[in-house]
């Protein structure tokens, strides 16, 4: 596996030459969410993209999604994201839609 995972906190040093199929199911599913980013897909649905990444990787993410070409679906409490989340924002107050 390329160094660069194990920077982002994708991959643990220990595990960096483990074959994917032998990587924990968390760090499967972060390799999958780089693996989606760096595809650039025309929509992306996220929920919670932000669980169980290293701080470095957020940011990373949060600098990718910023500037993803197609449309970004972000479903998130995390405070960080939302708060310098520069797209359109779509809340959900008492089951209702509030912009």
């Amino acid at each position: 596996m390329p160094p660069r995972l194990v920077e982002l906190g994708l991959v643990a040093p220990p595990d960096q030459d483990r074959p994917v199929g032998l990587l924990s199911v968390g760090q499967r599913r972060r390799l999958a969410l780089a693996m989606l980013v760096g595809r650039a897909p025309d929509v992306l649905l996220l929920d919670e993209p932000t669980n169980h990444l290293s701080l470095s990787l957020s940011e990373e993410l949060e600098e990718a999604l910023g500037t993803a070409p197609g449309a970004v679906v972000v479903a998130s409490h995390d405070r960080w994201l939302r708060r310098n989340w520069a797209g359109e924002e779509l809340r959900l107050v008492g089951g209702a839609a509030d912009r």
